[in-house]
């Protein structure tokens, strides 16, 4: 059996799995997915900054939990990317049930969409998501101007 066939032949069972830490109430904190679509004029471009006005905002928890890593560092790392203090990563979001665009608007291409992670009271934005062989990890950063 090849490799690509064996990680396929796991990824049905891959949420029984990771959903353990759920199923025996040991996640510390869960971690929801933000969307906020945007309603701008169809000459509008998506700004540099984030986009303003009315939206419509959906909220959905991340199951099974990721786990949480949190950075109380900077770290530099040699490829040339930096590790704040204060970035987050979840690990072990599900391939079965997230695609890439889901967990990354920057992948969508969509103009008006905004794609942001909770946890706790405080909202992060996607700096990297990397792909594992049956999960997606997501490096998180804090948005500064939250009140």
């Amino acid at each position: 059996m090849s490799c690509p066939g064996l990680i396929a032949g796991l990824l049905p069972g891959i949420d029984a799995a990771l959903g353990v830490r759920d199923s025996i109430g040991a996640v510390i904190e869960p971690v929801f997915l933000v969307t906020r679509t945007y309603f701008l004029d169809a000459e509008k471009t998506r700004p540099a900054a984030a986009p303003e006005g009315p939206m419509l905002e959906r909220i959905e928890q991340i199951l099974p939990s990721p786990r949480i890593v949190r950075f109380a560092q900077d770290l530099r790392l040699k490829e040339g990317g930096m590790i704040k203090q204060g970035d987050v990563q979840i690990k072990g979001i599900s391939k079965n049930k997230y695609r890439l665009p889901a967990l990354d608007v920057t992948t969508s291409g969509a103009m008006n969409v905004l794609r942001l992670y909770q946890i706790g009271d405080k909202l992060y934005q996607v700096i990297n998501v990397t792909e594992q062989y049956v999960t997606w990890d997501v490096m998180l950063r804090e948005l500064t101007n939250q009140r």
